[in-house]
């Protein structure tokens, strides 16, 4: 048996797009942000494919708004990003500025 990401596929690649091309700024995610001329059919696998990258410590939820969110650490990883270098080189840029 062979599991079909298709739908898994198409909504990953939105969400995930769409928290890098915001970052930091949480972002709506909710169905009709992603999939705006979309019938329902789409809306169970929009809700799997949230509930999987949050369980998986891609994205983070923002606390009191119910449908935005940011990318974590693992997140920007997947776009060859590593937050905490960023950081340490910005904070050592900085020193030299001091």
């Amino acid at each position: 048996m062979s599991v079909n990401f298709s739908q898994f596929d198409e909504s990953s690649v939105i969400i995930l797009k769409l928290l890098a091309q915001n970052f930091p700024t949480p972002t709506e995610i909710g169905f009709n942000d992603v999939f705006p001329n979309s019938e329902t059919d789409k809306r169970a696998a929009h809700i799997g494919t949230l509930a999987f990258l949050r369980h998986e410590d891609l994205i983070a939820h923002e606390v009191g708004s119910a449908s935005s969110f940011i990318l974590t650490r693992k997140g920007l990883g997947l776009f060859d990003e590593d937050i905490f270098q960023h950081i340490k080189d910005q904070l050592h840029s900085e020193a030299e500025d001091i």
